[in-house]
């Protein structure tokens, strides 16, 4: 079979910084399992149209969300070259916590600082 040369193909990948690894870990169990669901279908489709996109100083990023809860990320794409086009999309989530709107512990404040002022690591996944 001929494949069609403007086909792109997308590889997907779901990366956590280690401040939102370790913000899930303290969430309640329901809330932990809804966002891990949501960031898991994150590569079954494109993550730049699932959920909300951010405006203002988050632009570029979107906004997950269960209950009064917030998971932050925002999607890296690399283009290769090798023969067709394989877009490899990451998805960085940068940060998970409640929606405080004016407080300072607010996921968006958080998400904010972590860019701005932390450099961002993003974790390795870790080899087996």
């Amino acid at each position: 079979m001929k494949k069609n040369s403007d086909e792109t193909k997308r590889r997907i990948t779901v990366q956590w910084t280690r401040p939102a690894k370790e913000k899930l870990a303290t969430l309640p169990p329901k809330v932990r399992r809804a966002i891990l669901d949501k960031t898991i279908a994150l590569a079954d489709c494109d993550p730049r149209e699932s959920h909300k996109p951010l405006t203002g100083p988050l632009r570029g990023y979107y906004s997950i969300k269960v209950s009064r809860y917030r998971a932050i990320y925002t999607v890296r794409e690399e283009k290769l070259a090798n023969g067709d086009t394989l877009l490899l999309v990451r998805v960085v989530v940068v940060a998970v916590g409640m929606r405080k709107a004016g407080d300072r512990h607010d996921v968006y404040a958080l998400a904010e600082r972590l860019i701005h002022f932390a450099g961002l690591e993003i974790e390795k996944p870790k080899r087996q």
